[in-house]
């Protein structure tokens, strides 16, 4: 089966700026070891190079007056401390820097790639790492995002295709997927899954369980906040029985997939406990229910993860999932070589194995065997509102 993987030698155009978490370097070492496992050689891999997205495209979400803020501060050679709070532009999480414009609309436009390759009829999967900008609202920025990819790559697939086609968006970030939930809230033809820590303990403090969708959309917006320090086998768990019974409740024609990996234990933002081989677990699951419940159409996009170890072996483990192909360890020496030159002992500490373990979390949970009880039990309230009321309404819905 082939895959379309969208690669760009401009990656770097989206950048903060030095210090900032989403830094470019994330992308670059992904590449490189997704090439030092020779996962670009693989026969049913297919590089596409993206376009970028057209203004009319991204005014099917976006406001006319923010995509215009975005051009003029396009060439901006002022001060980085220059704000714009109406836009959610200035210093914090979206700093202002030359090029930003066409930055973001490259990011689009490799969605819009992705989501392309998939509409051809006999192409099923696709992946844009450079994707997943899921935060930001249709009149602003928000948490790194200045345009949001994933709901303009969403729209697309929808305008292209015949009335009464149905998409699934589903998010594992450890950041709640506000922005493209929002965008789609009052809408059946969306449906929005976001798995992620509770918005109580974290930004953007959204994504509890009460929010639901309004007016047509009631019932196709759904959340999973799970407690802080959540461990694999309970992410895993309640995943495994959610994901499929809400695919096969609503029959999505599309799967549109934001994979964020800070749920990492070692993220420096976040607070979950999972491991590389629980992020594995993860999208073996997603990618083992396509087949079955999404006509095999699948659109992988990035997203957060600001361990930039965890995020190119994650990524590079959901590519190797989506080829059919096994990779492991050790790690290729020539990488960790780049790594060390590139990002180094200076940013955080290399990693020593592909598919790693959280070992603190074992010792937590010899030292407390009772939290690990409170994290089940927040999981078995999720999974029985779930099954008693949230899937019985999108079956009678359908």
């Amino acid at each position: 089966m082939e895959v379309g993987f969208i690669f760009t030698e401009q990656f770097n155009q989206y950048n903060f700026g030095s210090g900032h978490p989403l830094t470019p370097k994330r992308i670059e070492l992904t590449y490189d070891l997704m090439k030092a496992y020779n996962l670009f050689e693989n026969p049913n891999l297919k590089l596409i190079t993206p376009r970028s997205a057209t203004e009319e495209e991204v005014l099917r979400i976006h406001k006319a007056g923010y995509l215009d803020k975005l051009k003029e501060l396009n060439n901006v050679g002022g001060s980085p401390y220059q704000a714009f709070p109406k836009f959610g532009l200035g210093p914090g999480d979206n700093p202002i820097f030359p090029g930003m414009y066409d930055a973001a609309m490259a990011v689009c436009g490799a969605s819009l790639t992705a989501a392309d390759y998939i509409l051809e009829e006999n192409s099923s999967r696709s992946f844009n790492i450079t994707g997943g900008l899921h935060h930001a609202m249709p009149e602003m920025a928000s948490g790194f995002c200045l345009l949001n990819d994933a709901a303009v790559a969403i729209q697309h697939i929808l305008d292209k295709s015949p009335n009464g086609t149905k998409i699934m968006y589903l998010d594992i970030d450890c950041h709640h997927g506000d922005g493209v939930q929002w965008i789609f809230y009052d809408r059946s033809d969306v449906l929005t899954l976001s798995f992620h820590q509770d918005g109580h303990t974290l930004f953007p403090g959204s994504g509890l369980l009460d929010e639901n969708g309004k007016e047509e959309g009631k019932g196709y917006a759904l959340n999973v906040p799970l407690l802080p320090g959540t461990i694999d086998s309970v992410y895993i768990n309640i995943f495994e029985k959610l994901v499929p019974e809400i695919m096969d409740a609503y029959r999505p024609d599309y799967l549109v997939c934001q994979l964020g990996v800070d749920t990492h234990f070692s993220d420096p933002i976040t607070n979950m406990g999972l491991s590389t081989s629980g992020h594995e677990k993860i999208f073996k699951i997603i990618n083992q229910n396509v087949p079955k419940y999404c006509n095999n159409k699948f659109l992988g996009l990035g997203g957060g993860g600001y361990n930039v170890g965890v995020v190119a072996r994650s990524w590079s483990l959901f590519l190797a999932e989506l080829l059919g192909v096994k990779i492991g360890d050790p790690l290729p020496e020539q990488w960790l070589d780049s790594f060390n030159e590139k990002w180094g002992f200076s940013q955080e500490e290399p990693p020593t194995e592909f598919r790693d373990q959280n070992w603190h979390i074992e010792e937590k949970q010899l030292k407390n065997p009772y939290w690990e009880n409170e994290l089940e039990d927040r999981a078995d309230e999720i999974v029985k509102k779930y099954e008693e009321e949230f899937i019985p309404l999108i079956k009678k819905s359908e």
